[in-house]
């Protein structure tokens, strides 16, 4: 038999095909937006920390490899290869929704769809104020939660990359990003409007999380002179933060008064329960509430209070829309940066539903090294960088040649050709 058609058989035997799985086709985007939901709604599907705990036990559980979950002031969506109707019931469950809730405002996605959602999601093209960069931050926690609890497969960990990286580029390559625009802004432009002299006012920010300490920042940069105190429920983070930044911390168990005592009150806390109740209030004194808490942490019925002018998220973000006209104009330059990441991300996934075919290849290689109809007098380093290259050469051939036989034999020629030179 002649030793190209031997190499050929021992090469081809025994190799399962490459094409069985695309993998690709089952990734899946579950989810509830502000696009049909308002703030209420996405607050009664809003994922806390316990929540996710108790999705994440249930995946494990169903035997989920994948899955991502993102919740933040404008969206609760899970990203992963698991059914959807499996991640429909992970969501309703935790949040003690009924799945016909979801159903009438929520969406899924598949496939390539469900990817070029998550990179528009990425880039901040899907947020309520568009080019809001603080996405990018909160889908890097979700991925890595998901990870550091075993629930980030290789594809789905790839796939984030390549959305981040893509949410990178239109970031410093247009103009979508620029500015200080976002929730935490929105509530600096709400202020201005609403409340004169705020220098001789006083400010209370109930929550000293990332969100709440970046809108603390915000109000100390644009009302210098403002009277600021902050809260938290646990102290030492309101105290650090008030050390840290010149303001004065106020002790949880005396809410009722600060609130009392507040020209302005600005929430962002992730409490389940109204914190903030219409008795903390008296008189007729003028007042601002700014409910930037998902879900709300102001009882409504404070506006039944005189004085009391109370604006939850979808409020403050319709504020800005008109601000928003550059933004929107640098979306086709986005999108554009999308598609050709997107292309990247393809050639990627083309090789990866090959990967276990290639390592086939690539120990089969290795084995045919030692037989009599191959030796030869290579030293180890040079065996390697051979084969090396021959598996490399059919991971070309997989991207643009639909003819497995071609592939094999392309392959097998750039072998032969290099241990035989």
């Amino acid at each position: 038999m002649p030793v190209v058609h031997y190499i050929c058989i021992s090469l081809m035997k025994d190799l399962t095909p490459y094409d069985i799985c695309s993998g690709l086709d089952s990734f899946t985007v579950i989810g509830i937006n502000y696009h049909k939901a308002n703030a209420a709604t996405r607050s009664d599907f809003a994922v806390s920390a316990s929540k996710l705990e108790v999705i994440t036990r249930s995946a494990k559980q169903h035997q989920i490899n994948d899955l991502i979950v993102l919740s933040t002031c404008n969206r609760t969506e899970l990203y992963g290869t698991a059914p959807a109707a499996a991640m429909i019931g992970f969501l309703c469950s935790a949040t003690q929704n009924s799945s016909a809730a979801f159903e009438d405002l929520g969406y899924v996605l598949h496939g390539m769809e469900a990817v070029d959602h998550l990179f528009r999601v990425a880039a901040g093209l899907d947020s309520q104020i568009i080019g809001d960069y603080e996405i990018l931050m909160q889908l890097k926690k979700a991925a890595r939660y998901a990870k550091e609890n075993g629930l980030l497969g290789s594809l789905a960990d790839r796939l984030v990359n390549f959305a981040l990286q893509a949410s990178k580029r239109i970031k410093s390559e247009t103009q979508l990003s620029t500015g200080t625009v976002s929730v935490a802004y929105a509530a600096i432009e709400v202020i201005r409007e609403k409340v004169a002299d705020i220098q001789h006012k006083n400010v209370l920010l109930v929550g000293a999380g990332k969100f709440g300490c970046n809108v603390a920042r915000n109000i100390l940069e644009y009302f210098p002179g403002a009277n600021v105190s902050i809260t938290n429920r646990t102290p030492v983070k309101a105290e650090d933060f008030a050390r840290e930044n010149g303001m004065q911390p106020v002790p949880y168990e005396q809410l009722a008064r600060a609130c009392d005592e507040a020209d302005i009150l600005i929430t962002s806390t992730n409490a389940n329960t109204f914190t903030i109740l219409p008795e903390f209030f008296t008189g007729g004194k003028q007042r601002l509430l700014l409910d930037l808490s998902v879900p709300k942490c102001i009882d409504p019925a404070v506006q039944q209070r005189d004085g009391i002018v109370l604006m939850d998220v979808d409020q403050i973000s319709a504020i800005l829309d008109k601000t928003f006209a550059k933004r929107r104009a640098e979306i086709p330059k986005a999108l554009a940066i999308i598609n050709e990441t997107l292309s990247e991300f393809v050639e990627w996934h083309k090789v990866f539903l090959h990967r276990h075919f290639l390592g086939q290849v690539k120990t089969k290689l290795y084995e045919l090294s030692e037989s009599d109809c191959c030796a030869a007098s290579l030293q180890h380093g040079e065996k390697d960088v051979i084969i090396q290259k021959a598996v490399k050469t059919l991971a070309v051939d997989l991207r643009t040649r639909t003819a497995k036989g071609c592939q094999y034999i392309n392959t097998l020629h750039e072998y032969l050709k290099i241990s035989h030179s």
